[in-house]
């Protein structure tokens, strides 16, 4: 059976039409700026108490965002459609992004068909490579303190979660940094 098959049927199960979907608003005003790791699909409730309704979750390699970048756009969505009062930056350990290679990623995409002339010519940084995931949040927390259509008060925390035992370690207290 196909993949998309599969969801459809799963789809057809799951269908409840007097569901109630709830509000788009995050009902505990939280953003979680997160990786694109699989292994955090459906990970939040046990790991961090986060169901469905309870938070908006950005997803983006490494959980960083450059300064400037078009993240920073859906991440004031969030705060502004979706009354997000307080942002959680929450990479993890073992992340891919911090030991995949330039030359991985250009083997990977030559094998999916992707001609030589449009690989990115530094793969790492287009794909937003990183070398240590603690870094890069706190480098992620910054740059949304700093972005300047974001709220200068709102409180930019950054943690770390262990992709095996979902233990949460706090990087950064986002509080204290307020008041900086």
């Amino acid at each position: 059976m196909a993949l998309l098959d599969e969801l459809l049927e799963a789809n057809q199960k799951a269908f409840h039409p007097d569901a109630d979907p709830g509000s788009f608003i995050a009902n505990r005003h939280l953003c979680i700026v997160t990786c694109v790791d699989p292994r955090l699909t459906h990970f939040f409730p046990d790991a961090i108490g986060v169901d469905r309704g309870h938070a908006v979750v950005i997803r983006v390699p490494g959980a960083h965002i450059a300064p400037g970048s078009e993240m920073l756009r859906a991440l004031a969505a969030s705060i502004y459609v979706n009354d997000c009062q307080e942002v959680l930056v929450l990479p993890h350990t073992d992340c891919g992004v911090t030991r995949v290679s330039d030359d991985e990623l250009r083997r990977v995409m030559r094998a999916r068909g992707v001609t030589e002339a449009a690989i990115p010519g530094d793969p790492g940084r287009f794909f937003g490579l990183i070398p240590d995931v603690e870094k890069a949040a706190l480098e992620t927390a910054e740059a949304i303190r700093r972005t300047p259509y974001l709220p200068r008060q709102m409180p930019v925390h950054a943690a770390l979660l262990d992709i095996r035992t979902g233990v949460m370690k706090v990087i950064e207290r986002g509080y204290e940094a307020v008041f900086r």
